[in-house]
């Protein structure tokens, strides 16, 4: 039986610039053009082999208003950025 390694992952950015649709499209292989925007925080996991052991991502999507704890025990962030935005 392969190890999970969990992995808890934020992502960060202002409302509006996509952060949500990056996670529908890396959990689920899916991006969709009208998403809903996210009201408080959205919970998403992926399981991906990676060698002899299995990584299951905890994917915290916030909704572009960060606050300390829900970073908390982070082992990675990601940034989301639209720089066409006017």
């Amino acid at each position: 039986m392969m190890a999970i390694r969990e992995l808890k992952v934020c992502l960060l950015g202002d409302t509006g610039v996509g952060k949500s649709s990056i996670v529908c499209r890396f959990v689920q292989d899916h991006f969709d053009h009208n998403i809903s925007p996210t009201i408080g925080a959205s919970f998403m996991t992926k399981t991906v082999p990676c060698g002899n052991e299995l990584h299951k991502f905890l994917i915290w999507d916030t909704a572009g208003q960060e606050r300390g704890s829900a970073f908390e025990g982070c082992q990675g962030v990601c940034g989301v950025h639209w720089s066409c935005r006017g």
